[in-house]
Parts: C-alpha cells; structure tokens; sequence
C-alpha cells in the first residue's frame, strides 16, 4: 500500500461524504459513525490503485449490523456538529463547496477537537469569502494549533491524474477521413467501425499499450470491462479529466458503441476527441450529465502535479485544473516568467510595477485600471481564476495581434506557438522580436520542469 493508514481513512471519508447513493439511505445513521468502524469490513473499501469503492447495500448492512451504544453516542454527538457546521456556515452564506471542505477537516483533520464546545465556531471562522485553501489552511493552523499543508483536501481527487500526451496525440489527428491508418494498424483488411481502434492507435503512439495502461481493443465492451475489473472506472454525471476514455451509449440499450478520448473538461462541458465520428476524426462537447455518456475509463497514467511547493507550481496545478494542456499552461507560464520572474520560474506573484503613471500587478503584470476592485490583494489563485475568465473575451478581440488567431486554435497551439500567442494576443507588450523568442524559451523550460 502506498499510503498511509491515516491518509486511506481520510480517502474513505471524503468518499463518503461525496457519495449521493450513501447519503441517500443513511439518513439518520451518521457518516462520521461510518467512519469510525469502516476499516474492519473490507467488503466496503478497495485502495489497491489508490481509489475509492463503495459497496452500498455492504456498508449499509455491516453498519446497522455492528452498531453499539457506544457508536451510537458517538455518531449522535458527530450528527450534531456536522447539522451545527452545515447551519452556521449557511446562515453566513458559504458556499456548498466551503461546507464541504469543513466537513473534510473536521473529519480528516480536526476530529479529536472537537469535544471543545467553541469547536463549530472557531472553524467557522476560519471561512472567508473569496479565501484560497492556503489561507484557509493558514487560518485552522492559527485556530486549532495544528501543522495542516494545503494538501488537506488532494483526498478529494479520488479518481486518476490527467495526461495531455494522448489528447496531443488525438489532436493532431482532428481532420482524417475513413480511419484505414487506424484500422489497417490494429490488423483488419477493411473498412470496420474504428473508434476504438483510434483510442488504442492513439495509446500506442505514447507506449501506453506496452506499458499496460491502456487495452489494445477494438471494441467498446472489452475496453470497458478491462478498466472495470482493474477498478479504473468512473460513472457517468460526473466531472472527467483530461486522457480520460470516454464511452457513450448512443441508443440508451445500457451497452456501449462509441468511444474518444477527453480532451479536457470546463464547468459542466466535456470536450472530447473521437475517431469514426461521421468517418472521421473530430472534436465534440458534451454537457457532463448527458444521457448518453456512458463512463469513463481511467487510466493510471504517471502524475503529471508539481508538487514542490513554489509559486510557478501552484500556477501549474491552478491552469490544469481549467483543463489546459501541459503545452498552453507550459506558454502561460513563459510569460510569467518574463512578467514577474526576471526569466526564471521564481515569479513574484505580487509584485507591483509603475509605468507612464499607471500601477501593474501581479503573475501577468496587469493594469490595475482596468481590474476588478480590490485586485491588487488577489492571491495566485484569484490570478488564476482571473486570468482564465477573462482569457477566451481576449482572444476574441485581440486574436488578430498573432495572425488572427482564435481561443480555440490557442488551446491546441504546441509550446512555443501557445507562449507567443499569450505574448501578443493577452499581454501584448510590444517589442515582439526581442520578446517572441524569450517567452517562448521561457516556456521550453517551464514544460521541461512540469510536464512528467
């Protein structure tokens, strides 16, 4: 086992805490008393490959079954500041993602505290508004006198890393027509339908099918029952991530027949690549809960997180989660680099620049006129999550800087192209023949310190 006791029971307890099918029946029965006899009946739990799985109707009988006074008392007094955490936090307006992540520490972090009768309030004051995890962890460390990272809620995470280098692979493909380069490869001397001879096309080109990662498969069924009974599965309704296999059941029969690949995944959009789409290779959106996605299979691809502590690594995991590929966050980053990191993934992400009487800000160094109110406090992650609102409304208008460019052609640029583009089309700072070639090196080096 890779992990420790302690880190697997916190894995357990955010699953529970996320599962709609447990919180459906257990009603009354509180999840914190599931947690604390959860580990003797293994019929519940598989953390072989680092994932949660919950048998329901096993968690269900074992519990009602084992329950004594004791745990009773005891899940009583959990249901109460679990019912106090959720009613306080909603009577000062949190949002269900910040209750969520109470409920976490208390159960991952702050369990043996909270016999304090003061415990709910003080970790409600730790919330607020527009708050990173970092200071929110800063802020339970002050209160509670605890060494928490902002690792607290990675548990979260439960299904595989992404992987841009099968989407890379996919992209370059969008445009083929009949797929004979795909079927005549897996072994078939004529036309067949040739999605999932894509999908593996695309595995090998990354050595995923020697490594094991992915199945050699020429069908939808087997590719899914090799995922499934490798525990590498995630239902449908909920949020992929990018290199994820998406499946679909077009007909609604419970059978799958179509499979791509997923690109990234935005809000409630899944973007996917997919072979033998009207005979060829192409690009699709999906809402997350559409009908007719099936699921998804999730290969345990190498981590591709930086997870050294630094600036320029938050960075990296901030533009990733948006669901942007190594190259494009890799082009972002090169110019950061030159914005506030004198040419080095050391960025100053709050430095301040004056410039013909106007105030800059900031990783992107931007005008303080023209942000928000208040920006000038925001943390890398309000960066981020500015930088990533206001992107797309930029290339739109800006996209003629760099050759007309569009925010879709952005998103599938290759490093250099994603750096110079970010240059002139979001920065646009001029000098480009002294600055093309310095942010493009730039961000070279960024994708050689964080694509994995």
């Amino acid at each position: 086992m890779s992990f420790s006791v302690g880190a697997a029971l916190k894995k357990v307890a955010v699953s529970l805490l996320t599962d709609k099918k447990v919180l459906k029946w257990a009603g009354g029965i509180v999840l914190g008393a599931l947690i604390i006899i959860i580990i003797p009946f293994a019929v519940i739990i598989s953390l072989g490959s680092g994932q949660i799985k919950i048998d329901t109707e096993g968690l269900k009988t074992a519990v009602q079954a084992q329950m004594n006074e004791a745990d009773r008392a005891k899940s009583e007094q959990i249901n109460r500041i679990l019912g106090e955490i959720t009613s306080k936090m909603n009577a000062k307006k949190f949002s269900d993602e910040q209750i969520q992540k109470a409920h976490m520490l208390y159960f991952g972090a702050l369990y043996e505290k909270a016999d304090d009768e003061k415990f709910v309030d003080n970790l409600v004051a730790c919330f607020k508004d527009n708050q990173s995890d970092e200071d929110l962890i800063k802020a339970v460390n002050q209160k509670f006198g605890t060494e928490l990272t902002k690792d607290a809620f990675n548990y979260s995470q439960a299904s595989t890393v992404s992987n841009s280098d099968i989407v890379n692979v996919a992209r370059n493909e969008i445009g083929n027509v009949g797929g004979e380069k795909y079927w005549r490869w897996f072994g078939f001397d004529e036309h067949v339908h040739w999605c999932a001879c894509f999908v593996s096309w695309c595995a090998n080109q990354c050595g995923y099918l020697e490594q094991g990662l992915i199945p050699r498969t020429a069908g939808c069924l087997s590719g899914i029952a090799w995922f499934q009974e490798r525990g590498l599965w995630l239902n449908s309704g909920q949020s992929p991530k990018e290199g994820m296999i998406i499946y679909f059941d077009w007909d609604l029969d419970g059978l799958a027949d179509h499979v791509g690949i997923v690109e990234k995944c935005v809000g409630n959009t899944v973007y996917t690549i997919e072979g033998n789409t009207s005979d060829s290779c192409a690009a699709h959106e999906y809402d997350v809960n559409y009908s007719c996605i099936y699921g998804y299979g999730t290969p345990q691809y190498p981590s591709t997180s930086q997870s050294d502590g630094s600036v320029a690594g938050e960075v990296w995991t901030c533009l990733k989660g948006y669901g942007y590929s190594d190259s494009v966050a890799a082009g972002i980053i090169g110019n950061m680099m030159r914005e506030c990191g004198g040419d080095t993934l050391d960025l100053d992400w709050d430095i301040v620049g004056h410039y013909n009487g106007d105030e800059f800000y900031g990783l992107c160094q931007w005008c303080l006129k023209y942000t928000p109110s208040g920006f000038k406090n925001s943390s890398v992650k309000k960066q981020c999550e500015y930088l990533h609102q206001t992107i797309e409304s930029e290339f739109a208008y800006y996209g003629g800087n760099y050759n007309g460019i569009t925010y879709s052609e952005f998103l599938r640029a290759d490093t250099r192209t994603a750096a110079i583009a970010f240059e002139r089309v979001y920065e646009r700072c001029g000098d480009y023949a002294n600055e093309d070639s310095r942010r493009a090196n730039n961000a070279e080096a960024a994708y050689n310190k964080f694509h994995k």
